[in-house]
């Protein structure tokens, strides 16, 4: 039970969660993606509050209004609920000013969640993945009487602290929340080894999949209308950057094609190292047999998973400990029946299961990834047997499932 600001209990299924998060749908990402689904599981229990502003470039969401618009459930927008990033060097006054700007932006988003909270009858607050928001929960501690919960998705706190400061608000926000959801044993254990939280503190619930969306069926129109390869094709997506090792997957393509020359390989996604990627596939002349999909259509991603003979993205932890938390398109590629190549590197244990749907690889290792991609695409029967595995697996990570057990979680009294 919850305990409201009446002190009266409130059961799992009358509770009512805000989520607060520094962005939001339609921009693409794993965190947004999960708490969309839990609000659309729930939409009467579940209220986002979030920016209009992509934090990244200070520009608007493209597409925000039509989203919010058609949610089944409450979302608010602020026009900030932090600042800019500022990369690089900065001198003195515009640090100042940064930080006046900073502390005004964290009033006001007190002061709204305290609106919020009152106009619709909040039980918790659950404060989403993002280090900017890790003063937040004992703040909130000290201005509202709701329960106090932290969701964590991996790299908030698998990744190094830019600052002492940074790291001894990570430790106060963990303590001073009354509850944390980690969507990974990975996830988990780090909560309990690298911060000390308390092991019933800790929800441990993975990531689910949306299984009307991807449902295991591919239209018939769908290859012809993506222009999708007849041969051998491997499809990867996310966002562009280190971590997800699309660097490490475009080294190890050339092997992959002196062996299977009709393969192909299908790159979705936008991010920082485009342009990189880009000019490594032309110097390897790789062009013929690798293709960039930039931002793919939220309603075509299931058609390309399931025509798809493999997804891969063999992630990594970097130097500075930024790491996949869980890996929720592995998930998905397996509701569409497609065994997954993954990086052994953060929480893809509990996403792809080794060798069952999937496999699991060195992502430093270009060797190791062209071997597992090669093995898999010439086995047919290995890789059918891998599809129905994937398949049964994903048909049991539902999300109506996920948010109940969320709900209850956050219901459930703490000594």
């Amino acid at each position: 039970m919850a305990e409201d600001t009446k002190g009266s209990s409130v059961p799992a299924e009358n509770l009512r969660c805000l989520i607060v998060a520094t962005h939001y749908c339609p921009l693409v990402g794993g965190a947004q993606t999960v708490y969309d689904a839990l609000a659309r599981c729930r939409p009467e229990q579940f209220y986002i509050l979030t920016s209009r502003r992509d934090y990244l470039t200070g520009g608007e969401v493209e597409g925000f209004a039509d989203f919010d618009a058609a949610a089944p459930y409450k979302i608010k927008r602020l026009d900030r609920v932090r600042p800019d990033l500022v990369i690089g060097r900065s001198g003195a006054l515009l640090r100042g000013l940064f930080a006046v700007k900073w502390w005004w932006l964290n009033l006001r988003l007190i002061g709204q969640i305290k609106a919020i909270c009152r106009a619709e009858n909040i039980d918790v607050i659950c404060i989403g993945a993002g280090e900017a928001f890790m003063w937040l929960p004992p703040a909130l501690k000290r201005h509202t009487d709701q329960k106090i919960m932290i969701f964590t998705h991996g790299e908030e706190i698998s990744q190094v602290a830019h600052s002492k400061m940074a790291e001894q608000n990570r430790q106060r926000a963990l303590a001073a929340a009354d509850g944390v959801i980690a969507v990974s044993n990975y996830t988990s254990k780090l909560l309990e080894q690298k911060y000390g939280v308390q092991e019933d503190k800790i929800l441990l619930s993975t990531n689910g999949v949306d299984l009307i969306k991807f449902s295991g069926v591919v239209a018939d129109a769908s290859r012809d209308k993506l222009r999708f390869p007849h041969g051998p094709t491997v499809f990867s997506c996310g966002r562009l950057v280190a971590r997800k090792g699309f660097d490490q997957l475009i080294e190890s393509w050339p092997a992959v094609v002196e062996r299977i020359p009709d393969a192909n390989l299908l790159i979705g996604g936008t991010g920082p190292l485009e342009t990189e990627l880009k000019n490594r596939v032309e110097a390897l002349g790789l062009s013929e047999s690798v293709r960039f999909l930039g931002n793919i259509d939220a309603g075509d991603m299931s058609s390309y998973y399931g025509l798809a003979s493999l997804f891969a993205m063999p992630n990594r932890t970097l130097p500075d400990g930024d790491t996949e938390g869980f890996g929720l398109v592995f998930l998905e590629a397996s509701a569409m029946g497609t065994p997954s190549i993954a990086g052994r590197a953060g929480g893809t244990s509990d996403a792809v299961l080794e060798g069952e749907t999937g496999l699991r690889v060195d992502g430093t290792d270009v060797h190791e990834i062209a071997k597992a991609l090669i093995n898999l695409l010439t086995d047919d029967s290995r890789r059918s047997a891998m599809s129905h595995a994937a398949l049964k697996f994903a048909k049991g990570q539902g999300w109506p499932e996920k948010a109940s057990g969320i709900l209850d979680f956050m219901a459930r009294d703490r000594a």
